[in-house]
């Protein structure tokens, strides 16, 4: 059985030749799981592939608008086999943002799940059929209609979808996938059936499992790269695969499903981390005082030096406790999306739970570097990845080369040729050290380097990382491009904000503006300034208490930070830091 597929066609024999497997995919629903064997999930993909094809939607744009689920992953999957090119949508964007993405990839067909969603999107493109999942809705068509249809086609002439399968060339176009747009107008990346196959064998290399015992647990959105990458890859290796109905649920679902992997951004793992410590800092002064030693040690230890008698003590009585916050089995944790910090990167791997840092880009499939079980070092994002080459220019900008890399922006060579040179090189737009072991480190992002008015730069990230890694602010905004100093808005953690002001026997917005979480702040900062250099250190901050959102164009999707717009809205705060300097 030939396993170095070049296509999802190839992909697809693959599995359907291999043994059976009846716990595959798990959709999560108000009765529970509802579980598809990986025969139930092939035919269904063969059916909507064939009722695609009868459609004519060969060569032509569709969205996905659906959450998570393995509904998601078998529509992705037949518009891929049936020629049809998928396009994930996120319908909780800005209405700009979603209108223009319907219109550049030419969106006439999208899946749906309710009303509500139907609304939105006929909002932004007008004359779109919309098909619902599950729903059914008078005079509308759904997914079980057309799997039905398919069946019908299936029977009637079976070796259709063996020609189907037959005309997929690895250089086809099998989704356009629009990137956040943080600073402009999103730009829809092209990938082909080779980009993606390439990650699947590269992260084949790397990252080992069994197929009968290991777990998979998915939350993160599939309209990202990211984990609709990782998908591709664990149903190529046969996991089973449970996803989480609601973010908000993953805490009581890790328990309960009992995963060995899962794919993780670090803000999960801030929050995971910070309830960790509030929960066990709860109990009398020995509870508190071996609590307060157990993190200081996980956070401070190196995992590489050899586990003393101290280490196996708080093994047994705090870090075991501590990993049941993600079943009891994890094994294995890779992490995306941002930076994660050091600090957080040894606490998990010294409580017992292995992560693994990657970086990647949209561009790329996603991924470029990672770390690995064999190669894990912290504070960086890994070695390049299998089939991956990168180097760096004389800016110090991160490049990448390989079969990852994509054909290019749709509708966009001007916007392409800017990214990806004559010799075929892409440039990740990030600043980047290697060490001598070819370790990556993402020092901060080209474009947002702030220069000063005095001519210096500051990595913005960086430490915007840094004011966000004590757990009081969700965000933080770093301003002085063209300013004489840096200043900060700091954007208030709710759950700790709903803490202080309990604490403090006083309201939110009372608490917000209080001297005493003032002073609390001015302190934090001024240990963070000793780190920095004097023209990088933050001279006056402000807190904002506003929840952002997605819907108002203030996060993108992938919940960066839309710094433009924030900065626009925010701008009387901003001008109120810089008031006094002549």
């Amino acid at each position: 059985m030939n396993s170095h597929f070049t296509h999802f066609g190839e992909l697809y024999r693959y599995l359907e030749n291999g043994p059976c497997k009846k716990a595959f995919l798990h959709h999560r629903s108000k009765e529970g799981y509802r579980n598809f064997s990986k025969e139930e999930f092939l035919l269904t993909v063969r059916y909507l592939a064939l009722a695609f094809h009868q459609k004519g939607w060969k060569g032509k744009q569709i969205a996905i608008a659906i959450t998570p689920s393995p509904y998601w992953l078998m529509l992705d999957y037949a518009l891929m086999l049936s020629g049809a090119v998928s396009v994930p949508l996120f319908t909780n964007i800005s209405s700009k943002n979603l209108h223009y993405q319907i219109l550049d990839a030419a969106i006439h067909t999208a899946f749906i799940e309710d009303k509500e969603q139907e609304k939105v999107i006929l909002g932004a493109g007008k004359g779109i059929e919309t098909i619902y999942l599950l729903e059914h809705v008078p005079g509308q068509h759904t997914f079980s209609e057309l799997v039905a249809q398919g069946k019908k086609i299936d029977e009637e002439k079976p070796s259709v979808f063996g020609t189907l399968v037959h005309q997929i060339n690895p250089q086809d176009l099998a989704t356009i996938v629009y990137t956040s747009g943080t600073s402009g107008i999103p730009k829809g990346v092209e990938l082909t059936h080779k980009n993606l196959i390439s990650q699947i064998h590269a992260t084949a290399l790397h990252y080992h499992f069994d197929k009968d015992e290991d777990v998979a647990f998915s939350f993160l959105p599939l309209a990202h790269i990211f984990e609709r990458m990782v998908m591709h890859f664990y149903i190529s290796q046969e996991l089973s695969i449970y996803f989480a109905d609601d973010v908000k649920n993953v805490g009581a679902l890790l328990k309960e499903v009992n995963p060995t992997v899962m794919t993780v951004v670090p803000r999960l793992l801030e929050k995971v981390f910070f309830k960790m410590k509030l929960k066990a800092m709860e109990g009398n002064f020995i509870k508190k005082a071996l609590a307060s030693l157990a993190f200081h040690r996980a956070t401070n230890k190196d995992p590489n030096v050899k586990t003393s008698l101290l280490d196996k003590i708080l093994d047994k009585l705090i870090y075991k406790k501590l990993r049941m916050a993600m079943g009891n089995r994890m094994r294995m944790m890779i992490s995306g999306g941002a930076a994660l910090s050091d600090m957080l990167y040894r606490f998990y791997l010294n409580i017992g739970v292995p992560v693994y840092q990657g970086y990647g880009q949209t561009e790329a499939s996603p991924v470029i570097c990672a770390n690995t079980p064999k190669n894990n070092k912290i504070g960086t994002c890994g070695k390049a990845f299998p089939g991956v080459r990168v180097k760096l220019n004389a800016e110090g900008e991160l490049l990448a080369k390989g079969a990852n890399v994509m054909r290019g922006y749709h509708h966009d060579e001007e916007a392409t040729a800017e990214v990806i040179d004559a010799e075929g090189w892409l440039h990740t737009g990030d600043l980047a050290d290697m060490d001598d072991e070819g370790y990556i480190t993402i020092t901060g992002r080209k474009r947002e380097l702030l220069k000063t008015s005095t001519g210096e730069f500051v990595s913005s990230v960086y430490i915007e990382q840094k004011l966000v890694s004590n757990g009081w602010f969700e965000h933080a905004l770093l301003i002085g491009d063209g300013r004489p100093f840096v200043t900060a808005l700091l954007f208030v953690e709710p759950d700790f904000l709903g803490r202080l002001s309990t604490q403090m026997k006083n309201t939110p917005r009372k608490a917000l503006n209080s001297d005493k979480f003032k002073m609390m702040t001015k302190k934090f900062i001024k240990t963070l300034n000793q780190e920095l250099n004097h023209w990088e250190k933050i001279r006056q901050f402000r807190f904002i208490g506003d929840v952002l959102s997605i819907e108002k164009g203030e996060l993108t999707p992938s919940m960066k930070l839309a710094k433009k717009q924030l900065m626009k809205r925010y701008s009387h705060e901003i001008e109120d830091m810089y008031k006094d300097h002549l």
